[in-house]
């Protein structure tokens, strides 16, 4: 069964072309990455798919309909989610539960990103791997079909990361599928099923890291990727 479908989707905004023409499908299980520089369209890709914003022209399914009906079967992490500060981290992952119809306990999945100890903490005491971890749980506390993260290891040091995807493969497990957007190769290679490489709004490669590699390494083929598609398309940035 198909999480995602974009068919010859452009998004601009002006004059600029944040996706042009994109064909993408992804079908349900697994973990993919959207590598790309920043400017590449990965963003503007997260905010079609949670209905943030209407494509201008092609179409955009998640889960076999359009966003706005997969709303309650679709969990993101986003670097633009702002938290409030002085609720505690239980009363935050309870309230955000309830917008979903089959919430998981929230003692469960607490310990899941491994939070159980900070459940009392008021929001604005956690370090910044903590709250990256805390965006985690509220992600997952609908549980989600689909899992869409942005970036989302950012402020993690190594041993975070290593549980972060754990967590991320056991969702998995439990039959979401993953589409995290990265500038990370090494992350890509290491952590995805599957990896799409997108610049200035255009799909490049698509391939298990395997494949994309063959005999080079991930960054070798990322830099003649989007280096070539750069000199061939010098106009504005995207998002």
């Amino acid at each position: 069964m198909t999480a995602i479908a974009l068919s010859d989707v452009t998004k601009r905004y002006g004059s600029v072309h944040a996706l042009d023409g994109v064909d993408l499908t992804v079908e349900r299980g697994g973990i993919v990455a959207l590598l790309g520089p920043n400017g590449a369209g990965k963003t503007t890709t997260f905010e079609l798919l949670l209905d943030l914003a209407r494509p201008t022209s092609g179409r955009v399914e998640v889960l076999g309909g359009p966003p706005a009906a997969a709303r309650g079967r679709v969990g993101a992490m986003l670097q633009s989610a702002g938290l409030p500060e002085q609720v505690t981290v239980r009363e935050l992952v309870r309230l955000v539960g309830r917008a979903f119809p089959r919430a998981v306990p929230v003692d469960d999945v607490l310990a899941r990103v491994a939070l159980t100890d900070r459940a009392g903490r008021t929001v604005t005491t956690l370090s910044g791997g903590e709250r990256q971890r805390l965006l985690l749980a509220l992600a997952l506390v609908g549980e989600p079909e689909l899992l869409l993260l942005d970036e989302p290891t950012a402020a993690m040091d190594v041993v975070s990361r290593r549980s972060f995807w754990a967590q991320a493969r056991a969702a998995v497990g439990h039959g979401a599928t993953v589409l995290f957007a990265t500038h990370d190769m090494t992350e890509a290679a290491q952590v995805a099923d599957r990896v799409l490489v997108v610049a200035r709004g255009r799909l490049l490669a698509d391939g298990t890291p395997a494949e994309l590699m063959g005999e080079d390494d991930l960054e070798d083929v990322f830099l003649a990727l989007t280096e070539e598609t750069s000199a061939a398309h010098p106009e504005g940035a995207v998002r």
